[in-house]
């Protein structure tokens, strides 16, 4: 019941919520209240972002831009001295475009771990208070409607969120470090090779310093171009294991919305109206009989 028994009861039907918290008073068999449960909106997306635990970004990924980019005129310079200025500046501006800020992935990471967690509250939430409230103390139509959807729809619809929150929160993760290495990989290139670029273009002059110079920017620009590779590489894995990952929320969303659309709303219980009607409770709502002790 959604109100006091001191007043005129409605029934909070699974599949037709109102809007707003709800005050569920649980009874036995006899009618007792056992207790009150406080029930809040499920699926509210402004609930689940509010808690979450608020994280500061580390400022690393400003830090290594800022430190990088004296490093890059250092070997743009070389470079086109070296002759080979315009390769270099393509892979530089390729390589240095593809550096991400780890920090975002770490936070949806974390996001998706706390999601499943509330998933899996949730989930335990609605099995052990139908088999502790509803099961032993009721039957009739409208209980058999309400065990069968909280074993075979609701309880599996939860169990497939929770692992999707899974995977996708290891899919952040393994982003999360893989952009982390390529940054580093992309700054230590840079670290170790624009003094090295700057010592040989000082001493260009010399036909020696010369050849050094064309041999050191060549280097530095076949492993500018192994990075952009690497990161190639790299986007297309995950932009597989995303693609698996969004199939699988498509067969839930075809399981929570009418024929998958959200537009069209989502299934319900297809209760008969009469059920909401205080005079026909005791026709969907019957009191198990207990063993006499």
């Amino acid at each position: 019941m959604s109100t006091p028994p001191s007043e005129p009861g409605t029934l909070f039907v699974p599949g037709r919520p109102t809007p707003g918290p709800k005050e569920l008073y649980i009874t036995d068999s006899s009618g007792n209240v056992q207790r009150a449960v406080s029930v809040a909106p499920a699926g509210s997306a402004d609930t689940a972002a509010a808690s979450a635990a608020t994280r500061t970004d580390p400022g690393f990924f400003k830090s290594l831009v800022r430190a990088l980019n004296p490093l890059r005129q250092q070997t743009r310079a070389a470079s086109a001295m070296s002759g080979l200025g315009i390769a270099a500046l393509a892979l530089d501006v390729a390589a240095t475009l593809n550096l991400g800020n780890p920090f975002l992935f770490y936070d949806r990471r974390e996001t998706w771990k706390e999601m499943g967690g509330r998933l899996e509250s949730g989930r335990s939430d609605i099995w052990f208070s139908y088999f502790q409230d509803v099961s032993p103390n009721w039957k009739g139509q409208a209980a058999d409607l309400l065990g069968r959807r909280v074993r075979f729809n609701t309880t599996v619809l939860y169990e497939k969120l929770h692992g999707i929150t899974g995977e996708m929160s290891g899919a952040m993760h393994s982003q999360f470090k893989e952009v982390l290495e390529y940054d580093l990989s992309v700054f230590g290139l840079y670290a170790t090779s624009a003094p090295v670029l700057r010592s040989l273009a000082a001493m260009s002059a010399h036909p020696v310093g010369r050849v050094a110079l064309i041999s050191q920017a060549g280097a530095f620009v076949s492993a500018l171009g192994n990075l952009v590779k690497q990161f190639a590489d790299i986007y297309m894995a995950y932009e597989s294991d995303l693609n698996k990952m969004e199939q699988k929320l498509n067969d839930v969303r075809a399981a929570f919305y009418d024929q998958g659309d959200p537009a069209r709303g989502r299934r319900d219980l297809t209760l008969t109206p009469a059920v909401a009607d205080r005079a026909n409770i005791h026709d969907y709502w019957q009191p198990a009989n207990k063993d006499p002790r």
